[in-house]
């Protein structure tokens, strides 16, 4: 097989089914090039060289400086400079077990769903870089995002403040906490805010025209960085699902540090949410992997988004001319 109809084809396949692919192919060639399984195998033996590349990005970041970080950066001023970082997490059906015999019981966890976390990461004289961790798990993303880090930053003279947009997850936040330890400012993002409301007051009000209501009490606070008074008004409620609102109520005291004045940093023509990074998971992993009926194993889902971050990074020719393949 040519580098030329490998290249093609790992190009389609970032954009629609395997299936659909191998009939492409026989439909303008008149000849069965390819198979599902052959599309597989090159989609992950592309990632592993995709992997050794991201691996000789790290090791070779722990030679170069880690550039000092400002503790607290000021959100609400206009000419103030900021680093921006958006991160955010997406999950994949899982195939189901395969090969076993009849009757025979699984003993260990089998998985529903695969998550990948995605960063968004701003470059010192570029825009962003996605960045995720290795097809094989063995190079996280806390690893390479150190190393962007430390390669596009480690020669400034300066403090840099970093500023985090993203939600609420436990992984993210420790994610963030490997990367810039403490010094960096973690902004709840308003989209994952404002969402996170709306499900809980559905389950917990007793209808639509009450939970329309507490929500717009709720988020009018928390769009002024109110998080006491709608905590109190929360508290003074008396839900159909108190779970669901203590649930509610706890998220808010556990965010609270991050949860800003969305509309007086709104007014200064700075982010409060993650429409980049909502963009960008779905580029790399959603438009592709999460229609009706797919289902995938964990390296394939992550080795299909290492190929389509290369070419959101702009390094797929950079890839195939890597492999041999002619400019």
């Amino acid at each position: 097989m040519s580098f030329g109809l490998e290249e093609y084809c790992l190009f389609c396949c970032t954009r629609m089914s395997y299936q659909t692919v191998v009939t492409l192919v026989q439909r303008n060639t008149g000849q069965a090039l390819v198979c599902r399984q052959t599309l597989t195998n090159w989609v992950e033996r592309k990632a592993r060289q995709i992997d050794a590349t991201l691996q000789g990005q790290v090791d070779q970041a722990q030679n170069l400086p880690t550039p000092a970080l400002v503790p607290t950066v000021d959100l609400y001023d206009a000419a103030a400079e900021e680093v921006l970082v958006f991160t955010d997490g997406i999950c994949v059906k899982a195939q189901k077990p395969t090969h076993e015999k009849a009757g025979e019981v699984r003993k260990e966890k089998v998985a529903k769903r695969h998550d990948t976390d995605v960063m968004l990461f701003e470059g010192a004289d570029h825009p962003f870089d996605y960045l995720s961790g290795s097809s094989d798990n063995k190079i996280t993303l806390a690893a390479l995002a150190s190393a962007f880090l430390r390669r596009e930053w480690g020669q400034r003279t300066t403090p840099l403040p970093m500023v985090a947009l993203t939600d609420g997850a436990k992984k993210i936040r420790q994610d963030l906490a490997a990367v810039f330890g403490e010094n960096v400012t973690i902004v709840l993002d308003w989209y994952h805010l404002s969402k996170r409301v709306y499900e809980q007051l559905s389950m917990s009000a007793h209808s639509k025209e009450e939970r329309e209501q507490w929500e717009q009490s709720v988020l009018g606070h928390l769009w002024k960085g109110q998080v006491s008074e709608a905590l109190s008004f929360l508290n003074s409620l008396s839900p159909r699902n108190a779970k669901a609102l203590a649930d509610l109520v706890g998220y808010l005291q556990k965010h609270q540090s991050e949860i800003i004045d969305y509309g007086r940093r709104q007014a200064t023509g700075k982010s409060i949410g993650s429409g980049r990074m909502e963009k960008g998971v779905d580029q790399v992993i959603g438009m592709r992997q999460k229609k009706k009926g797919m289902s995938w194993s964990e390296i394939g889902s992550r080795a299909l988004a290492l190929l389509k971050i290369a070419e959101l990074n702009g390094l797929w020719r950079q890839l195939w001319n890597e492999a041999g393949c002619p400019a």
